[in-house]
């Protein structure tokens, strides 16, 4: 019984004891290291908000960028800010500076802090170069998944630049494709290719930007139309490989060409003729990766378009063989747009495990074609089926943050197609709009809708052209 009396003194006495401490701790400024975590009415008492959160980062206010930290929450920052007092909105104005254009549709972001500044400088001062005719050609190679499958987006892209800045042709196009047919400015018809790709390369071949590697065993061939060339104007036929079996000959368009691969990446003009027709044959050959049609001057903007990846695939690809193309068939500009495929299921919401491997393969693209901007275009607007209506899915900001962390670390400019879509539940506007401008999937869009966006981006583009373009006449 003593024993009992005991040990309800004992707990009465330490209960006493923490509630004593729980109160001094919460209502004084007395702080002592071994009983800080000790709070025993911390659930039932309204913790004061902190009002100086954001003031707690550190923001580099004289460099081009903010620092990552305050990258990765950016649209929280954005979202908080309405709600902060004068004060501190004085203090944190600078992130809303610097990140406000993340959400703005239409444009293009480098996150500088000067609005006034050109985002892509380099590309965009090649454009006025070729405008004036101090350059002959600009090369873009824009990456993607099934987003761009059968030249969406990319072929409205690409004709408004052809038609501001010069050129013609469709870029590049594979030996062979499942979906090539898909492409309204290109007919197309192959025979007897082996293919090797991001998905399946049992023998470790080295692929091209497509992702993409062919082989003949025995006869093959490959047939093109170039729809966007004129059939009178002069249409160059490069073929792009690797090394092949020495000294090889192909017949184009009925006569017999040689051809040498002198290097890991060679890129060697079939022909140069007026005509937009090629029909390419060979007999037992490897390491083919595809054709470029292009006019001889202008705007060349090639297609790469691989169905079900997300681009961290360019991570693993050989940083030698990169570095070989960016000497043979070097690019100005590398747009990436992924992002569907990070949706497995509707629930999905975390995104940051994939950071490393993105950026690894950003980092690869750019230590190769060291002369190139890089423009990082985002998820569109995505939706699933939540209760009884389709939603934009839960996870969709989360993914369009991470991205905008991408662009952020890696150096790379920005464009919003979500935002330029119209945010929230654009998508299942766009699938129910008439005509359609996205497909009952509520993921891909129809080339109406492709046209849309292939538009904005050009618009973007050419917004910062105009900038550069007044800023050098004042």
């Amino acid at each position: 019984m003593d024993y009992t009396k005991n040990l309800i003194r004992f707990v009465i006495l330490i209960t006493f004891l923490l509630f004593a401490i729980s109160i001094i701790s919460s209502y004084s400024k007395f702080k002592w290291k071994p009983v800080n975590s000790i709070n025993i009415i911390a659930d039932v008492i309204k913790a004061d908000t902190p009002t100086l959160v954001l003031a707690e980062t550190s923001v580099d206010t004289t460099s081009k960028f903010n620092t990552p930290a305050v990258v990765v929450d950016s649209i929280q920052v954005n979202d908080t800010l309405q709600n902060k007092t004068n004060n501190d909105t004085l203090r944190t104005e600078v992130v809303h500076t610097v990140f406000q254009n993340f959400s703005e549709p239409n444009r293009i972001t480098d996150f500088q802090q000067d609005p006034s500044g050109i985002v892509l400088k380099r590309f965009i001062n090649k454009l006025i170069e070729l405008k004036n005719g101090q350059r002959k050609k600009i090369r873009i190679a824009y990456l993607g998944d099934s987003m761009i499958e059968g030249d969406l987006i990319t072929q409205t892209l690409r004709k408004l630049l052809q038609q501001t800045f010069g050129g013609y042709g469709i870029g590049f196009m594979p030996m062979s494709s499942l979906y090539g047919a898909d492409r309204n400015y290109a007919n197309t018809s192959y025979s007897n290719w082996q293919e090797s790709n991001f998905i399946a390369n049992k023998n470790g071949k080295k692929l091209f930007l497509s992702g993409r590697c062919f082989e003949a065993n025995g006869y093959a061939y490959t047939q093109i139309k170039d729809k966007t060339a004129p059939s009178t104007s002069i249409l160059e036929k490069h073929l792009l490989f690797g090394n092949t079996l020495g000294t090889t000959t192909v017949t184009v368009n009925g006569k017999p060409v040689t051809i040498q691969s002198a290097n890991i990446m060679n890129d060697t003009i079939l022909e140069s003729s007026a005509g937009n027709a090629l029909r390419f044959e060979v007999v037992n050959a490897n390491n083919l990766y595809g054709f470029s049609l292009e006019s001889p001057f202008g705007i060349i903007l090639d297609n790469f378009s691989f169905r079900g990846i997300s681009g961290h695939e360019y991570g693993r690809m050989d940083t030698a063989f990169l570095s070989a193309i960016a000497k043979t068939h070097s690019y100005d500009l590398i747009v990436m747009q992924y992002g569907v495929n990070m949706f497995v299921k509707p629930t999905d919401s975390e995104f940051n495990w994939f950071f490393g491997p993105f950026t690894k393969s950003i980092y690869k693209l750019k230590a190769a074609f060291k002369d190139a901007d890089v423009l990082l275009v985002s998820s569109a607007d995505k939706a699933f089926r939540y209760d009884d209506s389709y939603k934009t899915a839960i996870g969709l900001r989360n993914l369009l943050t991470f991205q905008q962390r991408v662009a952020y670390s890696t150096g790379s400019a920005f464009y919003n197609t979500y935002a330029s879509m119209g945010g929230e539940g654009s998508m299942v506007r766009w699938v129910n709009s008439n005509p359609p401008l996205a497909y009952k999937d509520y993921t891909h869009l129809t080339p109406k809708g492709a046209d849309i966006i292939g538009k904005s981006i050009y618009d973007a583009i050419l917004f910062e052209y105009n900038k550069a373009v007044q800023n050098s006449s004042n």
